[in-house]
């Protein structure tokens, strides 16, 4: 392009050049027109001279020529009527002014094709640097935009937190009319809306109601790809959007790697409203939604281990030392009751004695799998630690967590472990002690206290049986209970 614009400055300079010497020649000549005449022609001719020089040099029309025999006949009427002289004269300073009209018209006209030539080529630079420019603009406002996503989603740890975070940059960024960010459940490949807006709440209780489907109803999963729809009223798409009629729409899902953790929709309410460009940066910022979802799995998978008995796959003692404090400021403020319970495995140490420490552990798992099934939905199981389980039942009194407690003592009671080394199946049986806030105690070291007490008494009194701390006190001399088997 500087090589072009060399050139046109080259060629303007010689068009100056001969435009400069044919006006002087012009303006020489001109004496000659203007050589023994009135002034009153005199004034014409210069008149006419300036009209046609400023026509000639603005335009590159043929009219000029027109314009020249026009001012060419005008001076002939004018001088025929004031009888400037005889007729050969007259037509002598006519064909002189003829002379010089053409050798301005020519080269006026010369030097104004190529002056307009260059316009025309500064203007189409200028534009396509506008353009430049304007795309610049652009890709700087989707940087900035891409930056605000980062910033926005790298300081979020929780899923839904970054599910609902980047659903809201997406409508800053594309000024869409609605959204949704499914996420899918990587065990069943099941979709559900985690994050949504521009829906009425009706339709998103239908679409939570009867779900969205699975990974195979989305074109975006299936194809792990984005899914853009041009036109919504004509274009082929995928079942979830066959009641969507209007405006255009982009999907993309959300991964890490080969991980699909869900699947962005965005729709603007007129046809062909995302460019190739725009298409980019949903897929730039889906790609950093993945990976904040990424960090955000691993930091769960880092809290979860924290607070997991690795064994048993229960929650551990820095889980119930994090819940039991929070249980008591709960029911206090709404001035519940609840009950808690330890239990530990009978004769544990013989196992361990016995068949191996491989076998002690199939024990324990067996244990922990039967508490989980055996409570209920509210409450929790936790390892205590060693042979040694508790559980939380929050809104309980003691009597309703005796029965909780007895069902489970007697699901662990029907098990017949399987050991490693082929040793089984081993029976096994737990004993359980209860306590309940506020009757036993007021605090958590209490409450502990309390339930090992009991459990104590029941280990105490024959084993493979539940008592509670209530009990305990009102009747401390009899600690067996008929109707439980002693072992």
């Amino acid at each position: 392009m500087l090589k072009t614009q060399i050139m046109k400055m080259s060629e303007l300079k010689k068009a100056t050049y001969a435009t400069a010497f044919a006006v002087g020649v012009a303006l020489v000549w001109l004496y000659f027109c203007i050589f023994r005449v009135s002034n009153a022609t005199t004034l014409v001719i210069l008149l006419s001279a300036a009209i046609l020089t400023v026509f000639s040099i603005i335009s590159t029309s043929k009219l000029r020529y027109l314009l020249l025999l026009f001012l060419s006949a005008a001076l002939l009427l004018f001088m025929f009527i004031r009888r400037e002289g005889s007729t050969l004269f007259m037509l002598s300073v006519v064909a002189r002014f003829a002379v010089y009209g053409l050798l301005i018209a020519f080269f006026g006209t010369l030097l104004s094709q190529v002056t307009q030539r260059m316009y025309l080529d500064m203007q189409r630079v200028a534009s396509e640097r506008e353009e430049a420019l304007s795309q610049s603009r652009q890709w700087l406002a989707r940087l900035n935009a891409l930056v605000r996503v980062i910033s926005a989603i790298s300081t979020k740890n929780r899923l839904r937190e970054i599910f609902t975070e980047s659903l809201k940059e997406a409508r800053k960024v594309f000024n869409a009319d609605s959204g949704l960010i499914y996420s899918v459940n990587r065990e069943t490949g099941k979709l559900s809306v985690v994050s949504s807006f521009g829906y009425r709440p009706e339709i998103l209780e239908k679409m939570k109601e009867k779900g969205i489907g699975d990974i195979s109803s989305c074109l975006a999963c299936q194809q792990m790809g984005t899914v853009a729809v041009d036109d919504l009223a004509t274009d082929e798409k995928c079942q979830n959007l066959a009641r969507v009629n209007t405006g255009s729409c982009i999907c993309l899902p959300i991964t890490s790697g080969d991980t699909l953790w869900g699947v962005l929709h965005i729709r603007r309410r007129y046809p062909d409203a995302f460019t190739p460009e725009g298409i980019q940066l949903a897929q730039a910022m889906t790609y950093q939604f993945g990976l904040a979802m990424q960090r955000a799995s691993l930091f769960d998978q880092i809290n979860l281990l924290a607070i997991t008995d690795p064994l048993t796959g229960l929650y551990n003692y820095r889980k119930l030392g994090r819940d039991l404090p929070r249980e008591f400021v709960r029911s206090e403020r709404y001035q519940h009751q609840f009950s808690f319970i330890m239990a530990d495995i009978d004769h544990f140490k013989s196992f361990n004695d016995t068949y191996g420490h491989q076998a002690g552990d199939a024990v324990l798992r067996g244990v922990a799998r039967a508490m989980e099934k055996g409570r209920r939905e509210v409450d929790r199981v936790y390892r205590y630690g060693g042979e040694e389980f508790s559980i939380l039942l929050p809104e309980t009194d003691w009597p309703e967590a005796l029965e909780v407690a007895e069902k489970i003592r007697k699901s662990v009671e029907s098990l017949a472990v399987e050991a490693e080394d082929g040793e089984g199946p081993l029976k096994v049986s737990i004993s359980m002690g209860v306590a309940a806030f506020p009757g036993d105690s007021g605090e958590p070291e209490g409450l502990i206290g309390a339930a090992d007490e009991a459990l104590y008494a029941a280990k105490e009194s024959g084993r493979n049986r539940t008592l509670t701390y209530a009990e305990l006190v009102e009747c401390p001399r009899e600690r067996a209970r008929p109707d439980k088997p002693a072992v």
